[in-house]
């Protein structure tokens, strides 16, 4: 189903006009997710197995898309993002929340529309862009992120502790704290191997200061972690390592250009971004969330200007 027709179908209150159960979010949630997964894993019986597979899971995946319908009010959605808007990092003073408002809107759609993540969706998005920009004066590279973000605050409101109200205890959140200590010191450590390897001065530069703000966000999470009595861990993942391996290998190999560190630096923010998102579905305490959120938006300016970087460099002469 396409977001016009999503959009076209909310079943809303004739009174208030809030969004009620949503007979669209329920079917495209079973029909995309739950049927999908339910007769892949069916398979293993053979065809009545799939059948069966499909039924079933057709059951929870439509519980996913009901809970996007049901749980997300959009009004409310429109108000946090009129208020909010001015403090993301993607924000350009010379715009207007006009710009902003239909990538909100498509992002929110967009979430209750397809399952899968954000990136999943992504080309869908930019297809749909022009058509339901309204005035807004944004490319789609330029929305992206505003979408981006509302399908994670989305997500957010969607995961369990949040729908039940419950805070995290302080032994899931150290361990979430660490989690994100290990992903900073990767990323210190790959941006200074990285700023090693690079030939220009300009890009040496930006790398290490990334790699000393990496070192910053550490340092915060740390001191976090032992206020609630743990004890931060020691060192980056081993995933980390192995990319870092990975740099090494793939400089000797390509001669270490400017390009394919950059590569590795974006590879490198990836995986920082998803291990920030998921700390973010966690019910966090107050001031922990605002810190979190705070340093996962420093990622993805991280993430953008190595991107816009790569990007520049592989089309220039």
């Amino acid at each position: 189903m396409s977001l016009d027709e999503h959009d076209k179908n909310l079943n809303l209150d004739p009174i208030t006009d809030a969004p009620g159960a949503h007979p669209v979010g329920t079917g495209v949630g079973a029909a995309l997710g739950g049927a999908a997964a339910g007769a892949a894993a069916g398979a293993l019986g053979g065809p009545l197995g799939a059948a069966a597979g499909a039924v079933v899971g057709a059951v929870a995946g439509g519980l996913g898309g009901k809970a996007v319908a049901e749980a997300i009010n959009p009004t409310a959605e429109e108000a946090y993002w009129r208020e909010q808007y001015t403090r993301e990092p993607y924000y350009d003073a010379n715009r207007s929340y006009d710009d902003y408002a239909p990538a909100y809107r498509l992002g929110l759609y967009g979430r209750s529309t397809y399952t899968g993540t954000f990136d999943d969706a992504q080309s869908d998005l930019a297809v749909h862009w022009d058509s339901r920009k309204e005035r807004s004066t944004l490319s789609w590279p330029e929305a992206e992120a505003a979408s981006r973000a509302a399908w994670a605050r989305v997500d957010e409101q969607l995961s369990p502790r949040t729908l039940s109200r419950e805070i995290a205890d302080n032994d899931d959140v150290i361990d979430t704290l660490n989690e994100l200590l290990e992903s900073c010191r990767d990323g210190e450590y790959g941006f200074t191997e990285c700023a090693e390897h690079v030939k220009a001065q300009d890009l040496k530069t930006l790398l290490l200061r990334h790699a000393d703000e990496c070192r910053g966000a550490a340092a915060e999470l740390s001191a976090q972690i032992r206020q609630l009595g743990g004890k931060p861990e020691e060192g980056g993942t081993a995933s980390g390592a192995m990319h870092r391996g990975w740099v090494s290998v793939r400089g000797t190999l390509s001669g270490y250009t400017d390009l394919a560190m950059l590569d590795e630096c974006e590879r490198g923010e990836d995986a920082a971004k998803a291990r920030y998102r998921n700390a973010l579905k966690e019910n966090l305490p107050p001031a922990i969330r605002t810190l979190v959120e705070r340093q996962a938006q420093g990622v993805q300016r991280n993430h953008d200007q190595v991107k816009a970087l790569r990007d520049a460099l592989k089309t220039a002469p």
